[in-house]
């Protein structure tokens, strides 16, 4: 059986790329997904945002480091979503938030035109940019 965990959602920070020790490529993406619904009369009602922690690796996530805190992404995840409950300090109810691995990412066109900008691989620059021993780990 297949499961599919797929949501649209604008990030909330800027994407966060690290590598870890043995030099694999790991990107952090918070992201909030903003439930809007329509109520009985017909008019609009937000709902508490859904919050979810996305992590991409490889390739994928050197790729994900241009996103930039309010871009509308469209996440496409793997069929490893967790769940960590906690309790709310300000009022003391239950919530949860959401983790998952993304397959991959998309950058979502429904509210404002992207631009695809294609990394220049062949420059000294972007080789020592992803050189491991230069970059944050875990």
């Amino acid at each position: 059986m297949d499961f599919n965990f797929d949501f649209e959602g604008n990030l909330a920070e800027d994407a966060d790329l690290r590598f870890t020790q043995s030099g694999r490529s790991v990107c952090r993406l918070r992201v909030a997904h903003n439930r809007r619904r329509r109520d009985n009369n017909g008019e609009w009602q937000n709902q508490p945002a859904m919050w979810v922690d996305v992590t991409v690796w490889g390739e994928l996530a050197e790729r994900c480091a241009g996103l930039k805190k309010g871009d509308t992404v469209y996440v496409f995840g793997r069929d490893d979503l967790d769940a960590w409950p906690f309790v709310r300090q300000e009022d003391e109810t239950p919530d949860a938030r959401l983790q998952c691995t993304a397959a991959n990412i998309a950058l979502s066109m429904r509210f404002k035109a992207a631009q695809f900008v294609q990394p220049d691989t062949n420059s000294w620059a972007a080789a020592e940019a992803h050189t491991p021993e230069m970059a944050p780990t875990f």
